[in-house]
């Protein structure tokens, strides 16, 4: 797994490239994005390489939407990991393209 980000237009974009294993890679995620992105910013992740997500990422993202009021964007790469987003109901919650 491979984490970078960038600044365009007042968003952050968060790449995540491969898949997140572990607790640890969770905690550098989580790291990088309290540490570098100020809480104004709205967050575009990118997932990219990966058929699925973790748990600790997803209940993260949402605490981002829902608690702390951030504004997100997800762009996965592939349609299976889409289509796992859109059944639990994330596209309810979030703008989720394929790119």
């Amino acid at each position: 797994m491979e984490i970078s980000t960038r600044l365009i237009e007042n968003k952050a974009e968060i790449l995540i490239t491969g898949v997140m294993n572990d607790y640890a890679e969770y905690m550098e995620m989580k790291n990088i994005i309290k540490s570098k992105i100020a809480n104004d910013v709205g967050l575009v992740f990118y997932f990219m390489n990966a058929n699925s997500i973790s748990s600790y990422i997803l209940g993260y993202i949402l605490k981002l939407k829902e608690i702390d009021k951030r504004d997100i964007d997800i762009i996965v790469s592939n349609a299976k990991l889409y289509n796992f987003l859109c059944d639990i109901d994330f596209d309810d919650f979030f703008d989720i393209k394929i790119k």
